[in-house]
């Protein structure tokens, strides 16, 4: 039985602690199919900064095993490198825009509830009551709303129940068509931003751990015995060739200490940028697709040939893995 438990995550400059989630949110659900199943391998599958939390889960939490890790588009700058201009820029604009005056909201609590609304618009539903009274704070100088209560502000449950029926055909249609659900995908990952504009806004400059301390932790204890690196022809920012490097060295520390451990290391490079493995519809519109305009063709209009080349693959090697 093959199954897949998908661990979301906030980005951070604090690895450990975005390491901490994955594995938390994993051990709520481990024990129930454990029961169901019984013992099964447990292969981690990250791409870009997945990539590197697998691999420091591997590493620095040895409670935590890993039968193999799959690692797609790997890279492991620094934040200088990886983000242009980060001390002369963003982190003074972003320091200005987390800035609060004890009076007026700021800058992110501006971004944060304008992705609420555009969550609200795609759900098809008025915005909660809750939101309605951070927007009335947000808007209303605090001296111009003293006459008044924010705690009253509230949309009546008739109102939210009629415009739910009169946009429910809108929001049928944007859903079945696969448009929703996408839509739905960006605000997430949108709503990460602000996150990161205040840890900057209160200090942070760089990634926890380093990404030489990261190199120097893969090359103590990485624990994984087989491991498959996928870069992409035409991904800028890829360092699965250094990371190729760096699990030769740490395979052979651990030879040192267990020498007839069974190691296998591969690394396979298919075409695409650095998204390509992201760039797929929902299963029900691929599929939908397929049957109308053909499987060749449906990949070729919709955009996810590459992505289906990376299944493509990670399956042939779960399967060559016999795990």
């Amino acid at each position: 039985v093959d199954l897949i438990v998908a661990t979301p995550y906030n980005l951070s400059f604090d690895q450990l602690d975005t390491c901490d989630t994955v594995i938390n949110r994993f051990e709520r659900i481990a024990p129930m199919l454990a029961r169901q199943y019984g013992a099964v391998p447990v292969v981690g599958v990250g791409h870009s900064c997945g990539a590197l939390l697998q691999l420091l889960i591997t590493s620095l939490f040895p409670d935590t095993p890993r039968a193999a890790n799959a690692l797609l588009s790997f890279n492991n700058k620094p934040v200088k490198e990886a983000v242009p201009f980060f001390d002369e820029v963003f982190t003074p604009l972003f320091t200005a825009l987390a800035a609060q005056n004890g009076t007026y909201p700021s800058g992110t609590d501006a971004m944060d509830i304008g992705l609420q609304l555009a969550k609200s618009a795609i759900e098809g539903e008025l915005p909660s009551d809750e939101l309605l009274k951070r927007i009335t704070k947000f808007l209303i100088p605090p001296q111009l709303s003293e006459p008044y209560s924010v705690d009253n502000v509230a949309i009546p449950t008739t109102v939210r129940d009629a415009v739910s029926t009169i946009l429910e055909p809108t929001t049928k249609a944007l859903s079945n068509a696969g448009v929703a659900p996408v839509m739905h995908q960006v605000v997430e990952a949108l709503e990460q931003i602000p996150l990161l504009v205040d840890e900057v806004a209160v200090g942070a400059r760089d990634f926890n751990p380093t990404p030489s301390s990261v190199r120097a932790a893969v090359r103590r204890a990485y624990r994984a015995r087989r491991t498959l690196i996928i870069q992409y022809d035409s991904d800028p920012i890829d360092e699965s060739d250094e990371l190729e490097e760096l699990l030769v060295e740490a395979e052979k520390v651990t030879r040192m200490k267990r020498p007839m451990i069974d190691i296998d290391l591969q690394k396979t490079t298919l075409e695409g940028g650095h998204a390509a493995p992201l760039l797929a519809p929902p299963v029900d519109l691929a599929t939908r697709a397929e049957d109308i305009l053909g499987e060749d063709a449906a990949k070729d209009r919709l955009l996810y040939q590459q992505a289906d080349k990376t299944v493509e693959e990670l399956i042939r090697w779960l399967e060559e893995s016999s795990l």
